[in-house]
């Protein structure tokens, strides 16, 4: 109890913001210091909210209430709050019990490694829906969609899936590339560990396994932009290999403007990879069906 915050409570006029009590147990979840305030003006009634839920969930409701107004949990407390709701509320997601600590999602994670006991293989999150803690049968279960359905939209895999569209985007992003669809994990900590770099020769062999592909689409190579598509394709992977040929064809004195030249091509293939990945996520709508 804060006596300095009662005394400046108590002598406001206008009527203070309801307190928080839980019903089965009468304890005051937020605004004992109003109520305090309140028997110092010799009042007996008080504006409350009634909140009926368990002890556990009046608990979580505490903490987030004490951590947003008022004389505010401490990180100390907060730290403390979320460890015990983390056991309490095992389901729910790191970014859940971080909002209601008001902590960082990675505070809470580091905590949760902590915990005793196994763990939960879903969580729930602040918008109520229910996902996996490992997202790997979901990514397998896109992988295959993919390969069934190449000119389905990730939005369209994505619903099938059970997955987000930009996991489905990241798993054909990572198929294409001649990766799993999904991280290998590490350890007994569960991340997923990084992958590694792809050499010259990896390069080689999914630049051509992908041009294969794309020469043999009828949709490509019966017209004349995915002809001219196929020849561009081909003329900048040529000039990839071996990167060496090409910088040694580079006189000194044009080594400054060529590398210029090369960050600005490489900033128009990002960008052009980002736009067919928007694409993907986000088709445009097809032509109006017949009137209802």
């Amino acid at each position: 109890m804060n006596t300095e915050h009662v005394q400046i409570l108590a002598g406001i006029t206008e009527e203070l913001p309801p307190i928080v009590i839980h019903e089965p147990s009468g304890r005051v979840l937020d605004g004992i210091h109003r109520v305090r305030a309140a028997l110092t003006q010799e009042r007996n009634r008080i504006p409350a909210i009634v909140y009926s839920g368990s002890d556990d969930d009046a608990f979580a409701v505490a903490v987030r209430l004490n951590t947003a107004h008022g004389l505010p949990l401490t990180r100390a407390e907060r730290i403390v709050a979320a460890e015990r709701i983390l056991g309490t509320h095992p389901q729910w997601s790191n970014r859940m019990i971080a909002g209601v600590a008001g902590l960082a999602e990675s505070t809470v994670r580091v905590h949760r490694r902590d915990l005793p006991g196994p763990r939960s293989l879903s969580r729930v999150g602040r918008d109520g829906r229910v996902r996996p803690t490992d997202a790997t049968d979901g990514r397998l279960r896109a992988s295959r969609l993919l390969a069934e359905r190449p000119t389905a939209s990730a939005r369209e895999i994505a619903r099938a899936a059970g997955v987000s569209p930009n996991t489905v985007l990241d798993v054909r992003r990572r198929l294409a590339e001649g990766r799993e669809p999904a991280p290998a994990r590490s350890g007994s900590a569960g991340t997923p560990a990084p992958p590694g770099p792809i050499g010259p020769s990896d390069l080689e062999k999914i630049t051509e396994a992908m041009l294969v592909d794309l020469m043999a689409d009828p949709s490509i190579r019966l017209n004349d932009r995915g002809r001219f598509l196929i020849r561009w394709m081909r003329a900048n992977r040529e000039a990839l290999n071996p990167p060496s040929d090409v910088v040694c064809a580079v006189p000194d004195h044009w080594s400054v403007p060529v590398a210029r030249l090369a960050r600005a091509y490489s900033l128009f293939w990002q960008d052009l990879a980002r736009q067919l990945e928007l694409r993907l996520a986000d088709p445009p709508p097809g032509p109006p069906g017949p009137p209802r």
